[in-house]
C-alpha cells in the first residue's frame, strides 16, 4: 500500500490508496481512522459523479534545498509559498533570503538576502511585473523576478505571512500586530493603514489576509471581529463580531472569501459564517470548532481546523461531509484541482482527498511535516511545496 519512489530518502513516506480501496470507502475510513485518529467521518456522500483514481495521485518530480538545516534542529519550521512567474518560483525562506528556482529542473537561479525570515504567501503581480512578499520583521518588500533585485521596502509593524492584494494603484497586506497596510503598489509609499488593539491574553498563531472587493477590504483581526474597510481610504464601512459567547481565542485567522453578495469567514470560537457584503449582517452561520482556514471551491466551501479536521459546506451554510485530521497539526485552506483537494498538515505532509467526500487518497511525508500552503498550477497539474526541512518539491498530480 506503501509506494516508495526510488529516488525518496528514508525520511520521505509515501501513502497511496489503490483504485480497489479507492472504491471501497469503509476499508479506506477505517485505515484513515486509524493513522489520524477518530475526529470525524463523513456525514454523507456527496452528489458529484465518482471517480477512479490511480494508486499514486501525486509522484515528485524534484527536489532542491532552499534552506539547509543542520541535523541537531529538532523542530525546523518553514512555511514559505512562492509565486510563479513564468518558469521560475519565487520565494522566500527562513533562511534570510529570497530565491528563484528553475521549476522545469528544479535548479537555483538567484538567491538574495534580507534582512528577516520569510512565512508568508508570495504574489506576482504580472502589471508591474514585481513579486511581493513579506517578512517576519515586518518588511515588505517588491522585488524584481529577472534578478531579485529590492525594486521599494516598507517597514511596517508584525510579521507578514499572509498574501497581498492588488488592486489598479494599490496594494494591501496585513500583519501579525493587527493592522491593515495599503500602499502604491508602484513605490511602496504608504496610503493608509487601520489598526486594531490586540485582547487581552493569548490568542491563536497567524493573521488574516486581505480580500478586495470591488471598493472594499476585508479582513479579520484577534478580537474576533472582521471589518470591511474603503479601498481607497481606508475608512472603516462595518465591523462585526464574530466571537459567538466565548471570550477566549475569539481570533479571526481566516483570509475572507467573497460568494456574490456575501463575505464568508471562519472564527476560531465561532465557526464559518456568512455576512452580507454591504452591511455585515449575518446570513448563517455553521459551527466548526477551531475554523482556523477556508476557501471556496466550486460548489461548496472547504473549512480546516485543528480539532474538527477538514469539512466542506455548501454555499447556503449546510455540513455536506467532515473527515478528521487528529495528529496532522495546523491545516492550510484546502485547494480544489480536478477532482481532489491539496492540503498540508504542519505536522504531516502534503494531503491529497477526494473532494466529494473527503476520501483520504494520498499522503506525502517529508519527515517534519509541511505549514507551507502548496502552489498549485493547475493547467500543468504541479504542485510545488516548501516542506519544514527547508526542501522544495515539485510533484505531479495524476488523474
Amino acid at each position: 500500500m506503501t509506494a516508495w519512489p526510488r529516488w525518496a530518502t528514508s525520511s520521505e513516506r509515501w501513502m497511496s490508496f489503490p483504485p480497489k480501496l479507492a472504491a471501497r470507502p469503509g476499508r479506506v475510513l477505517i485505515l484513515f481512522l486509524v493513522l489520524y485518529g477518530c475526529g470525524g467521518g463523513a456525514l454523507h456522500r456527496a452528489t458529484e459523479a465518482r471517480h477512479e483514481y490511480p494508486a499514486g495521485v501525486v509522484q515528485m518530480r524534484w527536489r532542491t534545498v532552499i534552506h539547509a538545516y543542520p541535523a541537531s534542529e529538532a523542530q525546523p519550521e518553514e512555511c514559505a509559498t512562492g509565486a510563479l512567474v513564468g518558469s521560475q518560483l519565487i520565494l522566500g525562506s527562513r533562511a534570510g533570503q529570497v530565491a528563484a528556482v528553475d521549476t522545469v529542473a528544479g535548479g537555483l537561479i538567484w538567491s538574495v538576502p534580507i534582512a528577516g525570515g520569510v512565512d508568508g504567501e508570495a504574489l506576482f503581480d504580472n502589471v508591474r511585473g514585481q513579486v511581493y512578499l513579506g517578512s517576519d520583521d515586518g518588511v515588505f518588500y517588491a522585488v524584481d523576478p529577472k534578478d531579485g533585485k529590492i525594486r521599494w521596502s516598507y517597514k511596517g509593524k508584525g510579521s507578514v505571512e499572509r498574501r497581498p492584494e492588488v488592486g489598479p494603484a494599490l496594494l494591501y497586506f496585513t500583519s501579525a500586530a493587527n493592522r491593515v497596510v495599503a500602499l502604491e503598489a508602484t513605490t511602496g509609499k504608504k496610503r493608509w493603514q487601520y489598526d486594531r488593539e490586540a485582547p487581552e491574553g493569548f490568542s491563536i498563531h497567524g493573521h488574516a489576509g486581505p480580500r478586495l472587493g470591488g471598493d472594499v477590504i476585508y479582513t479579520g483581526f484577534d478580537d474576533g471581529y472582521l471589518v470591511a474597510l474603503g479601498a481607497e481610504t481606508g475608512d472603516l464601512r462595518w465591523a462585526r463580531s464574530l466571537a459567538a459567547a466565548s471570550d477566549q481565542f475569539v481570533d479571526v485567522d481566516s483570509t475572507p472569501v467573497l460568494r456574490g453578495d456575501l463575505v464568508i469567514a471562519a472564527s476560531y470560537s465561532g465557526g464559518l459564517y456568512a455576512l452580507r457584503a454591504r452591511d455585515g449582517e449575518v446570513v448563517w452561520r455553521t459551527g466548526v470548532e477551531g475554523a482556523t482556514a477556508i476557501r471556496a471551491g466550486t460548489t461548496r466551501l472547504y473549512v480546516a481546523s485543528p480539532r474538527d479536521g477538514l469539512a466542506a459546506v455548501t454555499m447556503q451554510g449546510r455540513l455536506e461531509w467532515r473527515q478528521g485530521l487528529a495528529q496532522a497539526g495546523d491545516l492550510t485552506p484546502p485547494q480544489e484541482v480536478g477532482p481532489y483537494l491539496v492540503f498540508t498538515g504542519g505536522r504531516a505532509g502534503l494531503f491529497v482527498v477526494d473532494r466529494s467526500n473527503g476520501q483520504l487518497l494520498q499522503l506525502f511525508d517529508p519527515g517534519r511535516g509541511m505549514c507551507a500552503v502548496p502552489l498549485i498550477d493547475a493547467e500543468r497539474r504541479e504542485i510545488y511545496v516548501l516542506a519544514n526541512t527547508g526542501t522544495l518539491y515539485a510533484l505531479s498530480l495524476i488523474w
